[in-house]
Order: C-alpha cells, then sequence, then structure tokens
C-alpha cells in the first residue's frame, strides 16, 4: 500500500512539473514565417525635389528699374516682357554715339585734306599724322560707346517658358549686378535628388531600386525607381550637417504635384545577389550573453534557439544557424516567454 501511494505522488509530482513548464500564455503572439529570400539590405536616406532646367537672369549694367510686369510664383511664356528699365541712361549713351560720329566724319575730312595738301608740299606730314591719330582714338571711344550700348537693356523677355520662383527686381530701384535679377524655373522637367552619408557610399551603385515616399502625401504614397547618377564630389548637407554625395533617382512614373524644394524619404534597396534565411531584427533577444530567437513548433510550443547572423541595412537579418526555413518564430518577443510555453498566435 505504502508503495502505491509513492508512486502515485511520484507520478503527480511529475505532471504538474510539466504542467508548470508547459504553462499557457494567453496572449496572442504575432508570428512570421522565415523564408529563403534574396539578400538585400535597406538603406533609408532623405532628399529634395530640384529643377532641371533653371534659368538665372544677370544684367550687366547697375541700371534703374521701371516696371516689373510678374512676381515670384508667375509662369510666363517664351519671349513674354518681364522688366523695363528707365531710358535715361539709354539716351544718353545714344547722344554721346552720336556727337562722337559727328566728331569723327569731322576728323576723316580734315584728314583727307591734309593728305591732299601734303602731297603737294601745302602741309607738314605731321599734321596729317596728328589727325590720324585722333581717329583711332575716338574710334575706340566710340566702340567702347557702342559695347556700353549694348549692354544697356532696355527690357528683358523671359528666353524660355517657365515659372519665376525668385524675383529680386524692384521698381524705382537700380539693380544689383552681382545677384540675378530672377530665376526661371521649368517645374514640368524635375529631378529627385538623395542624399547619401559617406559612411554608407561604398554600398551605393548606378541602377539600384529605390522605393520615394515624397512628403507631400505623408509617405503614404510610394513610387518605385532606380539611381541614374552618383555625384563625385561630397558636400555638407543642410540637414544633418555631415558630408554626404548626392544620388539621383529615376522614378518609373511621373509623380503628380511634386515641384521643387519638396522633401521626399526613399529605401534603397542594396542586393548581394545570393539567397539566404531573413528574418526580422524584431526577433532577436539578448539573453544569457546570446542571441536567441523563440521558434513556435507545429504544437505551438516555444522553443528557444540561438542564432548566428549577419547584419543588413534596413530591419532584417540574415540567418546562417539556428532557424530552418519555413519555421514560425515570434516577431516581437518578450523577455517573460520561456521554452516550452504554450502560446497563442
Amino acid at each position: 500500500m505504502k508503495h502505491q501511494l509513492r508512486l502515485y505522488f511520484t507520478i503527480l509530482s511529475t505532471v504538474l512539473f510539466l504542467s508548470c513548464n508547459k504553462e499557457k500564455n494567453d496572449l496572442i503572439y504575432e508570428t512570421q514565417i522565415a523564408k529563403v529570400e534574396p539578400i538585400i539590405g535597406e538603406l533609408e536616406v532623405s532628399g529634395r525635389v530640384k529643377a532641371n532646367d533653371t534659368k538665372k537672369i544677370f544684367i550687366d549694367k547697375k541700371l534703374k528699374v521701371k516696371s516689373v510686369f510678374i512676381q515670384e510664383g508667375d509662369y510666363v511664356e517664351k519671349n513674354q516682357l518681364l522688366i523695363t528699365f528707365d531710358n535715361n541712361e539709354l539716351n544718353k549713351l545714344k547722344r554721346n554715339i552720336k556727337q562722337e560720329k559727328i566728331l569723327l566724319e569731322k576728323l576723316e575730312r580734315e584728314y583727307k585734306i591734309e593728305q591732299e595738301l601734303f602731297k603737294i608740299g601745302g602741309s607738314p606730314k605731321n599734321t596729317s599724322l596728328e589727325l590720324k591719330e585722333q581717329i583711332d582714338v575716338k574710334k575706340l571711344a566710340l566702340l567702347t560707346l557702342e559695347e556700353d550700348l549694348l549692354e544697356t537693356k532696355e527690357e528683358i523677355k523671359s528666353p524660355v517658358s517657365g515659372t519665376i520662383t525668385k524675383l529680386l527686381a524692384q521698381e524705382n530701384y537700380s539693380v544689383n549686378t552681382d545677384e540675378p535679377l530672377l530665376t526661371l524655373t521649368d517645374l514640368t522637367n524635375i529631378k529627385i535628388i538623395l542624399e547619401i552619408p559617406e559612411y554608407e557610399v561604398e554600398d551605393i551603385e548606378i541602377n539600384q531600386k529605390v522605393e520615394i515616399k515624397p512628403e507631400l502625401f505623408e509617405q503614404k504614397n510610394s513610387y518605385k525607381g532606380y539611381i541614374s547618377r552618383i555625384s563625385k564630389i561630397s558636400r555638407t548637407s543642410k540637414n544633418t550637417s555631415e558630408n554626404v554625395l548626392e544620388a539621383e533617382v529615376q522614378t518609373n512614373e511621373k509623380i503628380q504635384k511634386l515641384v521643387p524644394g519638396f522633401k521626399v524619404s526613399a529605401t534603397i534597396y542594396i542586393d548581394s545577389k545570393t539567397n539566404g534565411i531573413l528574418i526580422s531584427k524584431t526577433a532577436l533577444l539578448f539573453k544569457d550573453n546570446k542571441y536567441i530567437v523563440f521558434v513556435v513548433n507545429n504544437n505551438n510550443i516555444l522553443e528557444e534557439r540561438e542564432v548566428s547572423y549577419n547584419v543588413l541595412k534596413g530591419n532584417k537579418i540574415h540567418i546562417t544557424s539556428g532557424i530552418q526555413k519555413e519555421e514560425k518564430y515570434i516577431l516581437f518577443p518578450t523577455e517573460d516567454l520561456i521554452e516550452g510555453m504554450e502560446i497563442n498566435s
């Protein structure tokens, strides 16, 4: 009888022990299946939309602006009148040119007369030479005035069709010759420029696939494209103050309502051209000085697996040992999970 009681309590203890180790967790855990995929890293970057065709209009003389017929944001057609200048300077130049031409003609007549007199001995040679020098000086002065006239604009017409994106000209004020009077931009011809941090440049190549998310759409819409050009010169980013290279992106389709100055976010896909088992980085848990992943078996029981992996750019890791393809794993493990626990998934 005592032997039977001892056997009964032994069995009961074993059942209780197994029950504790297979305690069911009523929480529902999100899981994913480990898949063999191309080993593609992801690099998150930011950028801006820029115009491909921008024309800055300068003038060479400090002229006074008479009338401005446009304002920033206006669309203008090619050859449309944009600005006129006060014509006082222009009229003064024309009068000076006319006066110099009259004086030049007078000197040339006198020179011819002196030449004829010199032939018959009625005038010294020096007189003709002095007149010839005066004629040369007048011609140079006239040439300078005519060049000045060419630089003295009466008006400015648009060289192309486009949108006025910057306007500095003001009526009744003289222009600043060091800055453009206005900037014209073709808003239908734009490009997307991404900033690549210098420590990421070695992974970036021409034709890499890119996914663009304009902030215009609150990053809800995405557009596929590829890197078409990578700058050879670094610059300092205005956003992060770090050294960056600029990469130009061509999208597979036109993005409506996108204009120069708009910000974009982008994901660059870095392909190693090999396959492997990839899982989410969020599945990793650091425990007892090792990285583990909780695998869910066919009975919904947790198995604790120590894993080896390679870090990829982006939100995935490449598993080199510890998990097999098609195994189910916990996507967001917590510290209270233990091996042998039954879960809902």
